[in-house]
């Protein structure tokens, strides 16, 4: 599974709720989850990967979809002989963990979205791939940051801020365009009513780039879904409120292990 820079971090807790699969976000690596993945297996056996084009360094052929990541996490699945497993996604991850949900209900226990808009404005995202292929992606880079973090934890965590602006423009810039014109393409609305295992959906009160609303509609979308809206958080919530969010994965998520399959 070298191709997909795929990390089992086994549990050092004692108590196990199986294992814990985590979807990034655009622009971003795995290592995005580093500040929860110390919480998270004390209950999990947790598994990282790459998207495709990011920081396993594969770059794709041509224009790809949404159902071809969808493809890459079932097969990070298959490779580690995981029958089942808990999925948590933020924001691009968190489409690709839904779709996933909603097509292989059998292989999903929990279902766990962060930050995340089941589809999104059509046309700022071709600007986004137009913008980077001809400028590079320092040209979005102030941009995108201070829509991951509201001024207020930017002004108190300047390093946190460097390193997720440093972790953007690491990307392959045609990879990034490539991705940018996918999620134009990309709706999961139609996904949601497919989706039976049980779901939480995080957002943050301050998140312009998916704001409460988007939130919402998984919500809605999706029987029996938890809705949970933080303040004063802005899109990169798992860098912003790391042990919140693990807090509330494990409290979703750890009980549907106990009692011995899915709910809902």
């Amino acid at each position: 599974m070298a191709e997909r820079g795929v990390r089992l971090e086994p549990r050092t807790g004692r108590e196990s709720a199986g294992p814990l699969v985590l979807v990034n976000s655009l622009g971003t690596t795995s290592a995005m989850w580093d500040a929860l993945v110390p919480a998270l297996r004390t209950r999990f056996d947790v598994v990282r990967y790459e998207q495709r084009g990011y920081g396993a360094g594969d770059a794709a052929d041509g224009p790809f979809r949404l159902d071809d990541l969808v493809d890459d996490l079932v097969h990070v699945l298959d490779g580690l002989g995981l029958d089942q497993a808990h999925l948590a996604g933020v924001s691009l991850g968190g489409m690709v963990a839904a779709r996933a949900a909603a097509r292989h209900p059998g292989r999903v226990r929990s279902l766990t979205i962060i930050c995340s808009a089941p589809v999104l404005p059509r046309g700022s995202w071709i600007e986004r791939a137009a913008a980077v292929r001809g400028a590079g992606l320092a040209v979005i880079r102030d941009t995108v940051v201070k829509r991951w973090f509201t001024p207020e934890f930017a002004s108190e965590n300047p390093d946190i801020v460097r390193r997720y602006g440093a972790m953007l423009l690491a990307n392959d810039a045609e990879q990034y365009a490539r991705a940018c014109e996918m999620l134009a393409a990309a709706d999961v609305r139609d996904d949601l009513a497919d989706v039976t295992a049980p779901a939480l959906v995080i957002g943050g009160s301050a998140d312009v780039a998916t704001p409460p609303a988007s939130q919402e509609l998984y919500a809605a979308g999706i029987r029996g879904a938890r809705l949970l809206i933080l303040d004063d958080v802005a899109h990169m919530a798992t860098a912003a409120v790391p042990a919140t969010i693990a807090r509330e994965i494990i409290g979703h998520a750890a009980p549907v292990s106990a009692s011995g399959g899915q709910q809902g």
